[in-house]
């Protein structure tokens, strides 16, 4: 009776941690839009050229436009804040964790521009707008595999997000 009891609420505790994590787990953004097509199209290829890969916001959420001074704070102290830390994994880690940082704080454009050069070399960015019509890009990805673990990341994300990137991303914006 006793092991019973023991396993029901094993079972119980199990599927609500499980639940929390799936929850938790949801992605900000969707890249099915049809208009990715050739998009992905040329970037599977590896065919030099430029495109955008655009996403819909799945929160629904709108921001007003944040002062110029704030993003360009963040813009001229973010690539030696990403290079600070010692593993290009942590380099991506450190530049998805800005995006979702991002999303959830500031308009963002709804597309990331893909760059491949005639040399090979890739870039992907994203752009925080403070105004209608512009805003600031950002360096997410800078090689085909960070590229691809970006993508990934961002369309399956971990259950939780790592708070050191926050904080130290939450400086770029407010020193």
């Amino acid at each position: 009776m006793l092991l019973r009891r023991i396993c029901l609420v094993s079972t119980c505790l199990f599927t609500t941690l499980l639940a929390s994590a799936t929850v938790l787990a949801k992605p900000l953004v969707d890249f099915s839009a049809e208009q990715n097509k050739l998009c992905w199209k040329m970037i599977e290829q590896k065919n030099t050229g430029h495109c955008k890969l655009h996403f819909n916001r799945l929160d629904g959420k709108t921001f007003a436009y944040p002062s110029r001074d704030e993003i360009s704070r963040a813009f001229s102290r973010y690539f030696s804040a990403r290079t600070e830390f010692p593993t290009s994994f942590q380099q991506m880690e450190y530049a998805l964790q800005f995006f979702n940082y991002s999303l959830e704080r500031y308009p963002v454009r709804d597309s990331l521009n893909y760059i491949r050069s005639n040399d090979g070399t890739t870039q992907l960015s994203m752009t925080i707008l403070t105004s209608a019509s512009g805003g600031y890009s950002f360096i997410l990805a800078d090689s085909d595999a960070h590229f691809r673990q970006v993508v990934d990341a961002l369309q399956y994300p971990k259950p939780r997000p790592a708070t050191h990137y926050y904080r130290n991303i939450a400086r770029l914006f407010t020193e």
